[in-house]
């Protein structure tokens, strides 16, 4: 009789280190990796449960998808993609990479939760030499969040802010630093597009809300992330 071996690679670091680590509840086999000593299974009852599986959820998420459409394609629970969603958004963080930045764009752009009528704003702090957004925060479109966002940019030295004519910019930045005008925010103005591409929230005539500011702020937080390092998370 014929014995068909199978080969197994770790599905998180991609090592041929694997062993056998005893039995599931449900009596599927379980296995170890060596190298990263996280456990994993061969085959799922559950098909939400596959490592492969969470990553494609990542994937459609920072790429446009909404929950439902995410979970229709792939065959899985709402449930199971916004789970994956919250724990991805839950760990990580924003880190600028520099200490020290000459200009900095900061724009607000809107999205909704729950319904049309419920607005949830984002204001972000945008680095034109490195490409990448250093800060954020989510809220009211007002003077308070302005100066939420200031407060989370204390720790670097940047020259110059450039921002839009809104009055809360003028109030919370420093006078001497500040520079005002859409001929100072044009890169930003495109990330806005490229955000409201890559998160289905964003968009301007969108259909997709969260039910929750909490889930939309995680939701916010892995598009810019992910715009950032476009690392796997899993």
């Amino acid at each position: 009789m014929s014995q068909i071996i199978i080969k197994l690679d770790c599905p998180h670091c991609f090592s041929a280190k694997v062993v056998k680590n005893g039995l599931k509840k449900n009596k599927v086999q379980n296995y170890k990796c060596s190298d990263c000593k996280k456990q994993f299974q061969y085959e799922y009852l559950y098909w939400g449960a596959n490592i492969r599986v969470k990553r494609q959820i990542i994937r459609m998420l920072v790429h446009g998808s909404g929950i439902t459409d995410i979970a229709n394609v792939l065959g899985i629970s709402k449930g199971c993609v916004i789970r994956t969603m919250l724990k991805i958004g839950l760990s990580i963080t924003l880190k600028p990479s520099k200490k020290h930045y000459h200009k900095v764009q900061i724009d607000e752009l809107h999205s909704f939760v729950s319904k049309k009528g419920k607005k949830v704003w984002i204001i972000y702090a945008y680095a034109v030499e490195t490409n990448e957004i250093i800060a954020v925060t989510a809220g009211k479109r007002s003077k308070r969040q302005v100066k939420d966002l200031f407060k989370r940019l204390q720790g670097l030295t940047i020259d110059w802010f450039c921002t839009d004519r809104w009055e809360a910019f003028k109030q919370v930045l420093p006078y001497d630093k500040h520079l005002i005008g859409k001929k100072f925010t044009r890169t930003i103005e495109g990330v806005n597009t490229s955000l409201r591409n890559s998160c289905k929230r964003l968009k301007r005539r969108t259909t997709s809300f969260s039910k929750k500011v909490f889930n939309h702020w995680q939701a916010i937080k892995l598009t810019m992330h992910y715009r950032n390092y476009k690392t796997s998370y899993i």
